[in-house]
């Protein structure tokens, strides 16, 4: 080539040509020199990690006089030669393409360096603590990775050995700013809660500014945001959540020196219980400031989404991280809502409370603790009318409860007298008012007396106790706002609902098995839906218009569930009796000892299980009631008895005998079931009344022992007390059995009919 330019040069610039050949002839040798050498030592440390203790401070300053041969031979190439060869376009061309190589070559080289610069920058951050330079040398890495300066860039294998290195160099330097502000940010947290938690920040005037440096960093390497996280909650668990869980925690700033200590401490010997708004917000606001005054002061440079800078503190990260959001719930969940009153009385005083909580909130704002937007806390507590009643609902709902679940066998007397019992007066719409209102409604429509009497019983205490809560409640609700009156009465509602859901399901078991549970279960029901009848309409006029204060239609699922359950024990106790009465196996040859022996246990024991019944109920459920039920009974037991011997063949003298002393041991024993609950009842009446089958069995009796004229006779061709109780096919039945065939026992039967 250089035989080629000397032949064609023939104009005044053929020496300036020929020393251009011959520089850009000794750059390329230099780049060559440059290269190997510089490959030499990135292979030497990112490849084979060799030791070494040169710097790189003679390779920049090579390439720096390099690059000043380059531009000074380009700009003469331009400037000078470019005139002299305008005959001589291809000489031109071939100058410019060797200087293009060279150049290209030199910008790689440049390149390269510049990362290894950078690089040596990172490595030395720990010794000289410039934590912000570092994370900017990083970013210029891998700014400089991310966009070639040449296409044949890729080819270059040292590359994707710098990738990998640059990789290690940024991993290992975020690694090492989390353990640098683990050696600036000391948390000390004990397994054991009832210990001292303590954070420990390290400052002084030196170690301010490496805090600060590792802070910068953190942002500029965006892990800043995931250890202000960590550091957030460890507030929140280590020192917001003890402070609530006990009104006791001290706080202590135990700083000394350059170290600044914050310490919290519960009390053990005090029993553990939520704080008040005015003990918990000085503790708060000790907390915060001591961070606010250590740490969370120093301000970072930030980059938002459009791009623009903005500088930001650490306490408004926490804030955007929404670290300050936790804390407040917390702060309502554990402190604000358990100061909500549950009485109406006490509202008055919740206005120092929101006064406190505005004064609190203006302090968070003022520290920027919390943007202005936040408004957390006092919106909370400015709705106090709303949180009052649905705390109170709750409170209602949760004594209703637990007097559902409590000891049902606990049990006071009522009657039309005191209808609630002995319970204290509610004012002048109490349970005496409500009776006097009772009984002027009865007056004022001439209805009977009885027309609101309960009759005299026993209920469960704890129904006493959810009816009382009722009418306080709905007492309560005429002195409140509308919002309020109108939960409050809802809450009444689901309080009834809540009875007839939970006591049947929770009970279920000693309902099915306790005759005596089941006595006052129905009881209780029959209790509540008397009251229901009435208790909206006394209450209309003082709740909200827009209400139908109506309770009605809770009455008949009410008295539904008391009455299936005791019908279902009534079946039970049935069952049982009839078992009890297959032991007499159907009364045969009761003349013989053993006979007698088996149908005599039964009919004992069968009547025993009544008296039992007796003792358990006589006491608990209304008089009519009882007799009712005791009434069904024992008529399912004579009943039995009698078809039993009815369907008998052949029924001896004997046998007729020994049938009459059984019956006569229950005609005997039956009346007791009835005048033990009142001496001054007629018996021969209240068993006529209440046990259908009694006269059939006194007829029956009179059969056993009567003779086939004193039959007819009691017949009185259908007419006489024989045929009300028994049939015709029944009557002769019992007549085959008890008498021989004769003519005439066939003439009896012929009348018969």
């Amino acid at each position: 080539m250089a035989s080629f330019v000397a032949e064609v040069l023939t104009s005044a610039g053929q020496q300036e040509t020929q020393e251009v050949l011959t520089t850009l002839q000794q750059l390329s040798k230099k780049v060559e020199n440059s290269k190997i050498q510089l490959y030499d030592a990135i292979t030497n440390k990112y490849v084979d990690f060799s030791p070494t203790f040169k710097t790189t401070e003679e390779m920049v300053e090579s390439f720096e006089n390099l690059s000043k041969e380059i531009h000074s031979i380009s700009d003469k190439i331009q400037n000078e030669i470019k005139n002299q060869l305008n005959l001589s376009t291809g000489e031109f061309q071939v100058l410019s393409c060797r200087l293009k190589e060279v150049t290209a070559v030199q910008t790689i080289l440049q390149k390269l360096v510049k990362i290894q610069d950078n690089m040596e920058c990172v490595s030395s951050a720990h010794m000289t603590q410039k934590y912000v330079s570092a994370a900017n040398a990083i970013i210029s890495i891998h700014d400089l990775l991310a966009a070639p300066v040449h296409d044949a860039e890729k080819e270059i294998k040292i590359m994707s050995a710098l990738q990998t290195e640059y990789r290690v160099q940024k991993e290992k330097f975020i690694f090492d700013l989390g353990d640098k502000w683990k050696e600036m940010v000391i948390w000390e947290i004990p397994t054991d809660a009832n210990k001292t938690c303590e954070l420990r920040i390290v400052g002084g005037s030196d170690r301010d500014i490496v805090l600060s440096e590792i802070v910068q960093a953190m942002a500029k390497m965006v892990v800043l945001d995931r250890h202000l996280n960590v550091f957030g909650e460890r507030v929140l668990n280590c020192f917001v959540k003890p402070l609530l869980a006990s009104r006791d925690s001290v706080i202590k700033d135990a700083s000394s020196g350059h170290l600044k200590v914050l310490q919290i401490s519960p009390n053990e010997a005090i029993k553990e219980e939520h704080p008040t708004p005015q003990e918990l917000f000085p503790k708060l606001l000790k907390i915060l400031n001591f961070l606010n005054q250590n740490l969370l002061n120093i301000t970072v440079d930030l980059v938002d989404c459009d791009g623009q800078e903005y500088k930001c503190g650490l306490m408004e990260k926490l804030n955007e991280l929404h670290v300050a959001d936790k804390i407040l719930q917390s702060v309502v969940q554990d402190c604000l809502s358990h100061a909500i009153p549950s009485c109406s009385r006490d509202l008055e005083g919740f206005a120092a409370i929101i006064e406190k909580t505005e004064g609190f909130q203006t302090q968070l704002l003022n520290m920027k603790f919390v943007s202005d937007s936040n408004s957390i806390l006092t919106d909370y507590v400015h709705n106090v009318n709303v949180l009052y009643a649905n705390k109170k609902c709750q409170c209602i709902l949760e004594k209703a409860q637990q007097l559902l679940k409590s000891e049902v066998h606990n049990t006071v007397l009522v009657c039309d007298d005191k209808p609630l019992g002995d319970l204290p007066n509610l004012g002048s719409d109490g349970p005496g008012a409500k009776k006097q209102r009772k009984i002027e409604l009865s007056a004022e429509n001439r209805l009977s007396t009885n027309t609101f009497r309960f009759p005299t019983c026993r209920i469960s205490a704890c129904v006493q106790q959810l009816m009382y809560l009722a009418y306080e409640t709905l007492h309560e609700a005429t002195d409140s706002s509308e919002q309020c009156a109108i939960q409050l009465f809802y809450a009444v509602r689901n309080l009834f609902e809540l009875f007839c859901s939970v006591f049947p399901t929770y009970h279920r078991q000693s309902l099915a098995s306790l005759p005596q549970l089941t006595a006052l279960h129905h009881n209780n029901c029959m209790f509540i839906a008397h009251h229901l009848i009435t208790l909206g309409h006394q209450f209309r006029t003082k709740l909200p218009h827009a209400l139908n204060p109506t309770f009605v239609d809770l009455v008949t699922k009410v008295r539904r569930i008391g009455t299936e359950s005791f019908l279902e024990q009534l079946s039970t106790q049935k069952n049982q009796l009839l078992e009890s009465l297959n032991g007499a196996k159907g009364f045969n040859s009761v003349s013989e000892d053993e006979g007698y022996f088996d149908a005599e246990k039964a009919i004992k024991q069968a009547l025993h299980q009544l008296n039992h019944l007796q003792n358990i109920w006589q006491d608990v459920l209304p008089l009519n009631i009882y007799k009712k039920a005791m009434g069904t009974l024992l008529n399912s037991v004579i009943e039995e008895i009698i078809n039993c011997i009815v369907v008998l063949e052949d029924i001896s003298a004997d046998d007729a005998q020994q049938l009459s002393t059984l019956l006569t041991v229950v005609t005997d024993r039956a009346g007791t079931l009835f005048t033990a609950v009142d001496v001054k009842v007629n018996t021969t009446v209240e068993l006529q009344r209440n046990v259908r089958r009694w006269q059939k069995l006194q007829e029956l009796n009179i059969i056993l022992n009567a003779s086939l004229h004193e039959i007819s006779d009691r017949w009185a061709d259908g007419k006489g007390p024989l045929a009300i109780e028994f049939s015709a096919n029944e009557l002769k039945q019992l007549i085959r059995a008890l008498f021989q065939n004769t003519d005439r026992r066939a003439a009896v039967l012929v009348k018969i009919r």
